[in-house]
């Protein structure tokens, strides 16, 4: 007989959902996937459009009020996102957030591209810096997470995110709005809605934590006359993406099942939210000062941590249980020596645990941290 007791631990490291939502989900994709093979036959076993699944992207298009043609449903939101840099010229000078999501930024510097960091406040972006650095020139786009920032935790305020889309559509520079996380608030509130025009803005996001990240399935909507050009690299790419999860997730839309199941990640989400603002504010009040409504991800500046104290730092952590990592690779180049004079940065995701394993998460680090 084992009578080994198991380690308390908490892994704050990816940014998973809930093992329970996929449970939950299950029995939606079984079904799913069934009814979507007999409703739609060889349609979705066959080669299929490069641009995804018509019956979901004209879903999609119908929520936007735009063209089904500006619709390109994908294999994930990472992979259209890869594939618009793709499509702009080498070396193009793309503005992010101060620090964002990082598979974005390295996918971005993979490209060649020259990525430049604005700072970040509590209404969205500095647009006093955004517009220095659009009228210094050359700039091709801007790209940005308005709706519960990753990995801060910050919301745009509408007027901030208005301005940013005027800034950008005055000087011809594609606004890219990732909105993974729109649906993901668990405050009671609803997040605005995001009007698009022929211009734009692009808008992207991912079916990835609303409904799973097995499924993969991400969408971006592009500008009327950027369709053409942006077809050709994706038919240069590959051919057609995962048809049958696009098919499932199109029925899911269409059935309500989908709008029931996001009901259910905000009741399940809100406490997990709710304990991480509450050891935050207790244990680390200066260092996190953003309340979190949503999404998956927080940001931590531990300011008694040197960069040459940071692998002591994460080591002594983790043997107390708590995983942890410096999130360097989300941050700006022309940011990252500013930040890192500041302290360590890091980013916590928190709805994959229990409200109990959060707060003695945070708590634990608050202790690794006053040793140091």
């Amino acid at each position: 007989m084992n009578n080994e007791i198991k380690k308390q631990s908490v892994n704050f490291l990816r940014g998973v959902p809930a093992e329970e939502t996929l449970v939950q989900l299950i029995p939606h994709a079984s079904e799913g996937y069934k009814k979507a093979i007999q409703r739609y036959g060889t349609d979705v076993l066959q080669y299929g459009h490069f641009s995804g699944f018509k019956p979901l992207r004209n879903v999609l298009a119908k929520q936007y009020n735009v063209n089904p043609e500006r619709i390109v449903a994908g294999n994930g939101g990472l992979e259209v996102i890869s594939l618009f840099f793709k499509s702009l010229p080498l070396q193009s000078n793309i503005i992010i957030e101060e620090y964002s999501y990082d598979r974005v930024v390295i996918d971005a510097k993979r490209y060649g591209h020259n990525l430049i960091g604005v700072k970040l406040t509590e209404e969205g972006i500095n647009l006093k810096e955004l517009e220095e650095l659009i009228g210094k020139g050359n700039i091709k786009a801007f790209y940005g997470i308005p709706f519960h920032q990753n990995p801060s935790g910050i919301n745009y305020t509408v007027e901030n995110r208005k301005a940013v889309e005027k800034i950008c559509r005055d000087n011809d520079v594609f606004c890219v709005w990732d909105i993974c996380y729109k649906d993901l608030r668990y405050d009671g509130k609803l997040n605005s809605e995001i009007e698009v025009s022929d211009w734009g803005p692009i808008l992207t996001s991912s079916f990835t934590k609303t409904i799973s990240p097995g499924t993969k399935c991400g969408f971006m909507v592009v500008p009327e006359n950027y369709v053409e050009y942006f077809t050709k690299i994706i038919s240069n790419t590959r051919i057609n993406p995962n048809l049958p999860t696009q098919a499932f997730i199109s029925d899911f839309i269409e059935s309500g099942e989908y709008e029931k199941f996001l009901a259910y990640l905000k009741e399940l989400y809100k406490p997990r939210m709710d304990i991480l603002n509450s050891a935050l504010g207790e244990h680390f009040p200066q260092s996190s000062k953003i309340k979190i409504t949503g999404g998956f991800f927080a940001t931590l500046l531990l300011g008694n941590i040197p960069v040459d104290k940071e692998k002591e730092f994460i080591e002594s952590a983790k043997s107390e249980g708590v995983n942890i990592s410096s999130a360097w690779s989300a941050v700006a180049p022309n940011f990252k020596d500013e930040i890192q004079k500041k302290g360590l940065f890091i980013r916590l995701t928190f709805p994959a645990f229990q409200p109990a394993d959060i707060g003695w998460g945070i708590t634990k680090l608050k202790k690794a941290a006053e040793r140091f």
